[in-house]
């Protein structure tokens, strides 16, 4: 929310610091700011009474010059990543406004926005779960079509889908936005397709949408240059070769209803079939399992992959083996491609990379031929 005009007027009466702030919040007037203070994140005015109780820390004041005090709360900025969280999965977007200067007692320390997180568009692991895609999502209709973006920024990956509008909210179901983007609180215009198409150019490098099958789905580019657009906005690095971009067609897999899922239970059924040994194994069966195949080629060749492990003992244990040091690959990736990846975990992706040619030996070996 934007500062109230009296607080605006008061800040810029008082001290430098403070002055800082309002240029930041002014920046991102719709996220609740961070500010680093010394060893604490502070946070003020409306965001303060709004983050206090979703973070589970105490509403204070501080005084404004002659205007009385400003609420305010503040969280310890080693821990800030468990309140952002709890931030995020309130549906808030956040802004971290840090210290980019070491402290001197001669000036002000300089500090700026070094974060923009939004449920959809985070890649910690601290915001997420293994098993579940966190897609960020981007919808429109016209006429008696739908175009749909769905990006996963923690894995590096948006999907384009073109479907009749009747199918829409099945397919929004199904892919269970963090984070969605739709009309009144995105302008229609922003969704045209010429604009998207100008966005996958200069941004991802796609000269042209037939390249990526959306030749046919002007709705869903559309679609693809709002998700663009709201990632850069959002301080998400987006450049030619950190998205794989693909078009996917409904018609490929049976729509499920929201009473469907319910009848079948059917996160259940995944939790209790989900014999996965990494991370990227358990979303792409929660992903298979929520759209089940149409094609009757398609299903007996996944049967017969199926089977070929279930009945080959030796196989899987070797194979199972060979992925036990193999870490969730896509989002180490994308970690450090947007340039967030811990040394840890850098580590980590070396290590799975390494794994990778064992995985491929196990399985060539253990094959009858």
């Amino acid at each position: 929310m934007i500062l109230a005009g009296r607080a605006q007027g008061a800040i810029s009466q008082i001290t430098p610091v403070m002055r800082q702030y309002r240029e930041a919040k002014e920046k991102h007037p719709d996220g609740i700011l961070l500010f680093r203070l010394g060893d604490f994140y502070e946070i003020f005015f409306d965001d303060a009474k709004i983050a206090a109780p979703i973070m589970g820390v105490q509403l204070t004041s501080r005084p404004l010059g002659k205007t009385g005090r400003a609420p305010m709360c503040g969280v310890p900025h080693h821990a800030w990543q468990s309140y952002v969280g709890k931030l995020l999965r309130a549906g808030h977007k956040v802004v971290i406004c840090d210290q980019v200067e070491a402290a001197s007692k001669n000036k002000i320390v300089r500090r700026d926005v070094t974060r923009v997180l939004t449920p959809g568009t985070v890649v910690e692991d601290a915001y997420l779960e293994p098993a579940k895609p966190n897609y960020l999502v981007a919808a429109w209709t016209k006429g008696t079509e739908a175009g749909i973006a769905a990006c996963e920024v923690s894995t590096g990956e948006l999907l384009l889908c073109q479907l009749p509008k009747d199918r829409l909210q099945a397919e929004l179901e199904r892919l269970a936005p963090a984070e969605l983007l739709t009309t009144p609180e995105v302008e229609e215009y922003r969704f045209d397709p010429v604009r998207g198409r100008q966005r996958l150019r200069d941004m991802l490098g796609i000269a042209f949408s037939e390249s990526v099958g959306a030749g046919d789905a002007p709705l869903a580019v559309g679609a693809a240059g709002v998700i663009l657009d709201y990632l850069k906005q959002n301080q998400t690095r987006v450049a030619p070769g950190t998205f794989s971009v693909r078009t996917y067609s409904p018609d490929a897999t049976m729509p499920l209803d929201a009473a469907t899922v319910r009848n079948l239970e059917l996160p259940a059924l995944v939790q209790l079939v989900d014999r996965t040994s990494t991370a990227i194994g358990a979303r792409q069966l929660r992903n298979w399992m929520g759209a089940p195949l149409r094609d009757a080629e398609s299903i007996e060749l996944r049967l017969a992959a199926v089977d070929e492990l279930v009945t080959a003992a030796t196989l899987r244990d070797r194979l199972q083996g060979a992925l036990r040091p193999v870490g969730d690959l896509e989002r180490l990736v994308a970690r450090a491609a947007q340039g967030h990846a811990s040394a840890r975990e850098l580590v980590g992706l070396r290590l799975s990379l390494e794994a990778l040619p064992r995985s491929r030996t196990s399985w060539a070996h253990a094959k009858p031929w």
